[in-house]
């Protein structure tokens, strides 16, 4: 076979298979312009009934006012466009030109290519715009069924593991190890396990003994707040308890100021300007003891 043969030959394949290609094509623009003229002759429908029950409204309000009835018009079903349809249009409009431009650009880029090679050039077709339309609505539902297909595939396959696991899970329950006595041949008997070291963890302390701590506080300091008598023997719990810098704290009020205090007693605070200042008392003169 020569050269020209083989180039022929090949050519021949590619036109066929473009052939196929644009009867592919065809076929989907067809089933796409069939469901579209199904979904828009419902839409014109709708469109028709509420609009012929608007103009029964409006000649009836007429009618009664006496005034002239102009109804609201009902374009021919090949007129009709839904808002969402025209929206539709105008995107795919625009991804239209976009596509054709760039089969335009590539067919010039190749057919320069080929002229360089001196081979023969077979150009892309470009598709009309009702069969891009056609295939674009084609893909889209292609790419949902694909991606809704690896979401099932991937269900399928955890409920197919975890049911294995289940299944096949071997619960050995723990049991305790018994020494058996040499002299006798039976279990021995150890006393229980005790820990002699003492709790060194600070202990929780009580409304009263946080209150006490406060009233020393504000003994100390009040003068130095700024208060002008000393209101540590006016002191009330609010009977709740907040976070404040990070440890948990009672809340109390004297002299129309709120305080807080560590239930650890190891911080006192009085709200001001809407932050928590803390407090420290003196190492003289205390009020009470251990």
């Amino acid at each position: 076979m020569s050269k020209e043969e083989k180039k022929a030959k090949k050519l021949q394949k590619k036109e066929a298979k473009q052939a196929k290609k644009d009867v592919k094509l065809q076929k989907a623009a067809e089933k796409a312009n069939a469901k579209a003229e199904k979904k828009h002759e419902k839409a014109y429908s709708k469109f028709v009934k509420d609009t012929e029950k608007k103009n029964a409204k409006l000649q009836a309000k007429a009618a009664k006012e006496g005034k002239a009835f102009v109804p609201v018009a009902i374009p021919p079903i090949g007129e009709f466009q839904t808002k969402g349809e025209i929206k539709a249009e105008k995107s795919l409009q625009k991804a239209y030109a976009k596509y054709v431009k760039k089969l335009e650009k590539k067919n010039a880029k190749a057919e320069k290519k080929c002229a360089k090679k001196g081979k023969p050039f077979v150009p892309v077709a470009i598709p009309t715009y009702e069969e891009f339309a056609a295939a674009g609505s084609d893909n889209g539902s292609n790419t949902k069924r694909i991606i809704l297909m690896i979401i099932l595939l991937f269900l399928i396959w955890f409920l197919i593991y975890f049911a294995y696991m289940y299944y096949t899970y071997d619960y050995v329950p723990s049991h305790e190890e018994t020494t058996i006595s040499e002299d006798s041949g039976e279990p021995a008997v150890y006393d229980p396990y005790s820990n002699p070291h003492e709790i060194t963890t600070t202990p929780s302390y009580s409304v009263a003994d946080a209150k006490l701590y406060l009233r020393q506080t504000l003994k100390d300091n009040w003068n130095k707040m700024g208060l002008g008598s000393d209101p540590s023997n006016s002191i009330s719990y609010n009977g709740t308890t907040q976070v404040i810098n990070g440890s948990d704290c009672y809340m109390f009020t004297a002299g129309g100021r709120t305080y807080a205090v560590s239930t650890k007693l190891s911080a006192c605070y009085y709200c001001h300007d809407g932050q928590y200042d803390p407090l420290t008392f003196n190492d003289t003169d205390i009020l009470f003891g251990d």
